[in-house]
């Protein structure tokens, strides 16, 4: 049996574009060996090569379809976000202004972008106040707002 034919399979598996042309390369020589009538040796193993390319070729389409899905199509929802928690500015506007605690509540968490805001209201001596918080830096996942009435 080819030698070539056996690597091409364990590359197949292991690495499949190396897979794939040692493949090709142990079928041509398994089939040279067949059709020269002079051959010392004729070289078996046309399966086993055949099947290394077949592999190869299934493999290096699955690892490109996971690559675009990892890369392209994954949902905005399975990134890690760095926009901050609506108890993380609701805990920040009561120790800033001062608030007591669990008197602040946000719609929602505050988007890492610069400009964007969201309006939390809260309780001071009983009344009621709107509080709008404004993301002025983004610096990786150090996002810094400023506080504003109504």
């Amino acid at each position: 049996m080819s030698r070539l034919a056996v690597v091409g399979l364990v590359a197949a598996v292991l690495v499949p574009p190396a897979g794939l042309v040692v493949g090709i390369v142990a079928r041509r020589r398994i089939t040279r060996s067949a059709a020269a009538p002079d051959a010392p040796v004729r070289l078996t193993g046309r399966g086993a090569a055949t099947a290394a390319i077949v592999l190869a070729v299934l493999l290096t389409l699955a690892e490109a379809a996971a690559a675009v899905a990892l890369f392209v199509a994954v949902p905005q929802g399975w990134l890690p976000s760095s926009d901050l928690p609506a108890a993380s500015v609701q805990g920040t506007i009561e120790r800033t202004v001062p608030l007591p605690a669990g008197s602040v509540r946000c719609p929602g968490p505050l988007p890492a972008k610069v400009g964007a805001s969201i309006a939390c209201t809260g309780t001071q001596n009983g009344a009621p106040v709107t509080l709008k918080a404004t993301v002025s830096s983004v610096d990786g996942s150090d996002v810094r707002f400023e506080i504003t009435r109504g």
